[in-house]
Parts: structure tokens; sequence; C-alpha cells
């Protein structure tokens, strides 16, 4: 299993750079210390977002991974069997 990390600083950067890249495409004019602070708050913002949803999405396919492998190991057993002797055990 290979591991894809992204930390939140490298999409940060990422963010930031095609945020300022796109707003100099357009007739604005140069952006002062405020505008670029202003990017920098919401590029972090949006790169902490995005790392949320990389992380959920790492999880879930590790999830679906273990769960195909113990389908084709068959080495699952059944919940059922589990929660009946726990209720066996509460009822003596």
């Amino acid at each position: 299993m290979e591991k894809n990390k992204t930390s939140k600083k490298a999409l940060r950067s990422l963010i930031e750079d095609s945020t300022q890249e796109a707003l100099s495409r357009l007739e604005l004019p140069e952006a002062t210390k405020k505008v670029k602070k202003l990017i920098g708050r919401s590029a972090k913002k949006l790169a902490e977002a995005y790392a949320e949803i990389l992380k959920r999405e790492e999880k879930k396919k590790k999830k679906v991974e273990k769960f195909i492998d113990e389908a084709v190991k068959g080495g699952r057993k059944s919940t059922k069997k589990n929660k009946n002797t726990k209720a066996e055990h509460v009822t003596v």
C-alpha cells in the first residue's frame, strides 16, 4: 500500500499560487499587501478543507481494501454470533 499524503502547506502554496496567477490574468490593478494577505488566509482555509477531504477519501479507500481482503480470505466471522454471546453473558 502506497502513501499519498499531501501536506496542508503544499496544498496552501498550490492554491495561493493558482489564485494569484488567475488574478494576474484579469485586468485589475497590481495586488497590494492587503490583497496578498487576504489571498493567503483564504488559501489556508481552503487547504485545510481539502486536506480533510483527502484524509476522509484515503480512510474510505483503506476501509474498502481491508473489507475486500477479508472477504477474499474469508477471515471475517459472522457478527450475529458475537452479538449472541455478548447477550448471553448479560442475561446470566
